[in-house]
């Protein structure tokens, strides 16, 4: 029982000590609060729309725009029967979306049609933001490479269209 209070008075000491804390009784000052040094990305840094990391905008690949208006076209069609609709989204979309995208009822899309094909507007070698005007509003479409062809990741509104 002794052997066991001790191992976890060490434990409990040990993981204080990892944490920084410090103990009243010993007099030393608990530690400060500091933030970290404010990082500013070189210039030709874009911020990722996540707000996580900022991604290195290359040259866009037109495939990743094509890719985007085909999807838009087929998912823009809320007059399709549900079935057929998921039918036709589905070889797009990256497979967590495309099981999603099951759940949707077409008739609650609010576009029917592409107005403006896609355009980039940041990109990685595999990763791209694509705008496409629709008669709903442009909708900024993700798309990754899964190293042979590009696949829709995820469409929404982009965010300044939203304020």
């Amino acid at each position: 029982m002794t052997r066991t209070r001790s191992r976890g008075t060490l434990l409990v000491a040990a993981m204080l000590l990892a944490a920084g804390c410090t103990s009243r009784t010993t007099g030393a000052p608990a530690p400060q609060a500091s933030s970290p040094p404010a990082v500013t990305p070189p210039a030709d840094m874009l911020p990722d729309p996540d707000g996580v990391l900022p991604t290195r905008s290359t040259a866009a690949d037109p495939a990743a725009a094509a890719t985007a208006t085909r999807f838009v076209a087929r998912w823009a069609r809320p007059d399709l029967p549900a079935a057929q609709w998921r039918a036709d989204v589905r070889p797009y979309a990256v497979p967590g979306y495309a099981d999603l995208l099951d759940t949707v009822d077409p008739a609650n899309v609010p576009a029917t049609r592409v107005t403006t094909p896609g355009r980039v507007v940041t990109a990685t070698p595999d990763r791209a933001e694509v705008d496409v005007g629709t008669d709903a509003g442009v909708l900024r479409v993700v798309c990754v490479s899964d190293g042979q062809r590009w696949l829709v990741a995820t469409l929404g509104m982009p965010e300044v269209a939203r304020r």
